[in-house]
């Protein structure tokens, strides 16, 4: 099971705001808003405050964890003089008052937050999402039509009342503006990056449709608690969403599926929305204007149809080339395969073998292998038989080596092992005697079983040794076993000097 990713503040934050929802949803069937209701609206921006300073101390980047944490407390200070000196005492705040100098400094904050970070590694090609432009593009056109219908369903009818004053305006403004380019930059950010960042987005966008909600509050009927439900919830996802995103790099997690799929419909949404805007705003012109604007929303419509058919086509061309990418990528790791394994047995085949000693410049054991009274199998029963008996020898020495050894065979009844790491000279005797020992039990063979043996050969390469004398040293070292009998193990280190590789002469100077 795993474990909770944010700090414990975040479990009552959460817990607090569930039973805030459930609050508001008896309180609408009452028919009226509940005190308690409003006490735990007021609890959960100051709680979500706590828990983002808590979030600080795990965090990757403190000074980003401390900048968001400073935000959300601005945020709650301004619920908290808000809500309880003037909506529970049920007094007119003032049209610009320290609440709403908090809200700017959070909104601000935001703002500076969002524009000063980095969105995330890269992610790689064939995880990538979208082009910086195409991100750029996609965000502004949902940030653009969210100002559209703020502007249509709230900012016209509030500039157009007589009752409100210039200051009221102009604060009640500028909050849609800040909305707007926090949305925006929020998408941009969760388009362009690999990060937790879609929590925060949800958070904004909650935000966000609160305040148009807020706005629009009269004109248009809103359902009871539904603001105050937007307001919790977006309040909840920032906290979660700039927990996660100052967490450590090792607690990072790629944003869900179903969320990158909304975002990528957002924009077409926005499209959808303004067509609506455009017609309803229409009707009430004469019959020109309503003509033009239905042909415009038809135009509209047939571009929109006529890039989804694009976009289908290029998906499909894009599947297929990823289907081509693939097969070739099949295609060449198995020719790769096959250029450095020995086809019968599977084992690394003498040029795989040494790219692998060229690969390992420390300290190594080699250990060359070659089979005792091989050659009468293939000429009593044979080549398929003694192709049988190949693939049994290496299953086995493959069995006792793996652990310690890369095995591969040479040539013949010849075959190699190069350790992984250095090994001293008892565990190197342990495994050849392993190995001596499991293949002199019998093989089986048509009409009955043959015995083999095997003669071993060590070799100790010190750093700088070349793979071929490292070879060389290991195949005289085979030879002598061979020449002692076979079915036994000898040492480079121990080798006559008459034996021993001669080192290369000098060069000219």
């Amino acid at each position: 099971m795993r474990p909770f990713p944010l700090p414990t503040l975040f479990v009552p934050l959460l817990l607090l705001a569930a039973a805030h929802s459930v609050s508001l949803i008896f309180s609408h069937r009452a028919g009226d808003i509940l005190t308690v209701s409003d006490r735990l609206y007021l609890i959960v921006p100051a709680l979500a405050a706590l828990a983002s300073w808590q979030a600080v101390r795990g965090a990757r980047d403190r000074r980003l964890a401390v900048w968001a944490a400073v935000c959300l407390t601005f945020l709650a200070g301004a619920e908290v003089i808000l809500v309880a000196a003037y909506d529970l005492q049920d007094l007119r705040a003032p049209d610009y008052g320290v609440g709403d100098a908090l809200y700017h400094a959070y909104y601000l904050g935001l703002v500076a937050l969002l524009l000063g970070t980095r969105a995330g590694p890269r992610p790689p090609q064939r995880e990538r999402r979208l082009t910086p432009p195409e991100g750029v593009l996609d965000s502004l056109i949902t940030g653009v039509v969210v100002a559209e219908l703020s502007w249509v369903l709230g900012l016209v009818p509030l500039l157009a009342d007589p009752r409100t004053t210039l200051l009221f305006k102009s604060v009640n403004v500028s909050y849609v503006v800040l909305d707007v380019i926090l949305l925006t930059l929020a998408l941009l950010r969760l388009r362009l990056g690999r990060d937790h960042s879609w929590p925060l987005v949800a958070g904004l966008l909650s935000y966000v449709a609160a305040d148009l909600l807020y706005l629009i509050d009269g004109p248009v009927r809103i359902p009871v608690g539904l603001t105050d439900l937007l307001w919790t919830w977006g309040t909840v996802g920032q906290a979660v969403g700039f927990a996660l995103l100052v967490r450590r790099p090792d607690l990072t997690a790629p944003t869900p599926v179903a969320v990158t799929l909304i975002v990528r419909t957002l924009p077409y949404l926005a499209v959808l929305t303004a067509c609506l805007i455009l017609i309803f705003n229409g009707l009430s012109l004469d019959l020109r204007g309503r003509g033009v604007v239905w042909f415009t929303v038809t135009v509209f419509a047939l571009v929109m149809v006529r890039q989804a058919y694009t976009l289908v086509d290029t998906g499909r061309l894009n599947r297929l080339l990823t289907e081509q990418a693939a097969q070739l990528r099949g295609s060449r790791d198995e020719m790769e395969y096959r250029a450095l394994h020995d086809s019968l047995t599977g084992l690394l085949n003498r040029d795989g073998f040494r790219q692998l000693m060229q690969a390992q410049t420390g300290l190594r054991t080699l250990l060359m292998l070659d089979l005792d009274g091989f050659k009468p199998v293939n000429d009593t029963h044979g080549h398929a038989a003694g192709d049988r008996v190949l693939r049994d020898v290496a299953r086995r020495i493959h069995d006792v080596s793996e652990p310690w050894f890369d095995a591969a065979r040479l040539g013949g009844d010849e075959f190699a092992l190069l350790s992984r790491e250095p090994l001293g000279a008892p565990q190197v005797r342990q495994v050849a005697a392993l190995l001596i020992g499991r293949l002199s039990e019998p093989f089986e063979v048509r009409g009955g079983h043959m015995t083999l043996g095997v003669s071993v050969g060590v070799a100790q390469g010190e750093p700088g040794v070349s793979p071929d004398a490292l070879l060389g040293r290991a195949d005289a070292a085979l030879y002598l076993a061979k020449r002692g009998g076979g079915a036994q193990l000898r040492e480079a280190e121990a080798l006559p000097d008459a034996l021993r590789p001669r080192p290369d002469p000098p060069g000219p100077c």
